[in-house]
């Protein structure tokens, strides 16, 4: 008598478990389609290449003001000027304007450690002096361009000149 009951219980017990499979197989799918949308809504990547700030574009624009300038080995022309506000940099034809993150580090010569852009963003990092003449007016650095995806776009070693 036990068995009758059981059996008609049966249809109902396999359409739920069905019930289950479909629920995991969709939300599979729908982690597969997300996943999917997010590597499609990223942009290529771009190299970015920083062009020199030359010595008529720190004169028009003011930037002879003091503070910090990167410049690539054997370089005369910085591809990066800071101060303890802001920074600038030559990207194609646009001298791009970054905001200096306070509450990132300060370095010798009142520079920061971080700037921030629209589209992009810059790490300046004090490297260590081999030959042990380093001081606040001149160090070795590495500066490290960011896209807007925080992947790493440029990146140089050379050297900061401050002045005040």
């Amino acid at each position: 008598m036990m068995e009758k009951p059981f059996l008609a219980l049966a249809p109902f017990l396999l359409i739920s478990a069905c019930g289950r499979e479909d629920t995991r197989s969709k939300a599979a799918e729908d982690a597969h389609d997300i996943a999917m949308v997010e590597r499609m809504s990223k942009e290529p990547f771009k190299p970015i290449l920083p062009r020199p700030i030359g010595k008529v574009d720190i004169a028009r624009y003011g930037l002879d003001k003091p503070g910090c300038s990167f410049r690539k080995p054997g370089s005369e022309d910085p591809i990066f000027i800071a101060n303890a506000e802001e920074g600038f940099m030559r990207i194609g034809g646009d001298l791009k304007r970054y905001a200096a993150k306070t509450e990132s580090a300060q370095l010798p010569g009142n520079a920061r450690s971080t700037y921030v852009g629209l589209a992009s963003w810059v790490d300046l990092v004090s490297l260590p002096d081999d030959k042990g003449g380093s001081d606040t007016a001149h160090w070795p650095a590495k500066l490290i361009l960011h896209d807007a995806q925080d992947r790493v776009a440029f990146m140089s070693e050379g050297q900061v000149q401050c002045r005040s």
